[in-house]
């Protein structure tokens, strides 16, 4: 349940892969006053044990996309302000929906609960993905205000293709099995 939520943050609705759960673990750790290498078994953050993955970099922040885009210093800091404005938020409903989402599995699990009670905490844990969702795309839409027309093309046209990179090594990984 937890990866699928964390893939739902990642997940582009308005911008594909813009807050990967990676760089979500990251931001959290560092909220923590933790270091990113500070991990059991030495994963970095977004990674499950064993799973090797790169540490990533806010789009923002990141200086090859910086350059990339075009990102001016003011443009990184108002977008960054508003992800860390935001993040206390969409962490606060991601817990909180995987909280929800534990139960649901357990009482389904435990096949006991009358179907009102099902209904009613499935519905709980749906209204928690959808103000998770909407809280997300809002931070987006207000990020994306930010950028010029030419860097918002610029932009996703970027996020196009890591996603298919992604699916390219998906793809291999998939192949190997």
């Amino acid at each position: 349940m937890a990866s699928r939520i964390a893939w739902l943050l990642a997940a582009a609705l308005a911008c594909p892969g813009t807050v990967s759960a990676a760089f979500l673990t990251c931001e959290r750790e560092q909220a923590a006053g933790q270091k990113p290498d500070q991990r059991p078994g030495g994963e970095k953050p977004g990674e499950k044990p064993g799973e090797k993955n790169e540490h990533r970099q806010a789009w923002w922040k990141a200086p090859e996309t910086r350059a990339e885009l075009g990102i001016s210093d003011k443009q990184s800091k108002e977008i960054d302000e508003i992800f860390q404005s935001t993040f206390p938020t969409l962490r606060a409903s991601k817990d909180e929906l995987d909280k929800l989402d534990l139960i649901v599995s357990a009482t389904i699990k435990e096949g006991l609960a009358d179907i009102t009670t099902v209904t009613r905490q499935v519905g709980q844990a749906e209204q928690a993905r959808a103000k998770l969702a909407t809280t997300r795309t809002m931070m987006l839409y207000r990020m994306h205000r930010l950028l010029s027309p030419e860097q918002l093309t610029k932009l996703n046209a970027m996020l196009e293709r890591r996603e298919a990179e992604r699916r390219k090594a998906k793809d291999r990984n998939d192949d190997r099995r």
